[in-house]
């Protein structure tokens, strides 16, 4: 059905209709969340580098992988409960383009703690790498504290 032309917002009221949109879904997108929440994911994050320094006995690497997996399971529920699927949310996402940056780091810094540890047997690069996760963990939700509360 046509809208009389009469009908119609102006560029100021459109562009500020999508201003407004856009605000409405950084909301949803990007809740106020807890400072105490970005801790804990830090140590949760730090933990999972520092559990490759438990020792390789027999079952040494089983304990890693369950220790890990344990570790993930309650950051992930934290992660859930607290972000994603909040009271009166229900699975909100990030734009992965906002979440990229974040991966490359974590990720990028547990490969490279990886590398050095079986290539040199310099475990001690597994405690350098914790350090680095929970900064760059502690990092992001300082600046997601400054800029959504």
């Amino acid at each position: 059905m046509a809208t009389p032309f009469e009908d119609r917002p102006s560029a100021d009221e459109a562009r500020e209709t999508l201003r407004q949109l856009a605000a409405d879904e950084d909301a949803v997108r990007y809740p106020p969340i807890p400072a105490w929440f970005f801790l804990v994911q830090a140590a949760a994050t730090a933990g999972v580098f520092l559990v490759r320094l438990l020792p390789e006995s027999d079952g040494g690497r089983y304990t890693q992988l369950l220790a890990i997996l344990a570790i993930a399971l309650a950051a992930g529920g934290l992660g859930q409960k607290y972000w994603l699927n909040r009271d009166g949310v229900s699975w909100a996402t990030a734009r992965p383009r906002d979440l990229l940056p974040f991966l490359v780091g974590i990720v990028g810094t547990y490969a490279l703690c990886w590398v050095v540890a079986e290539t040199t047997g310099a475990r001690w690069a597994w405690l350098v790498g914790a350090v680095v996760a929970a900064t760059i963990v502690l990092a992001t939700g300082r600046s997601y504290r400054r800029e959504f509360g």
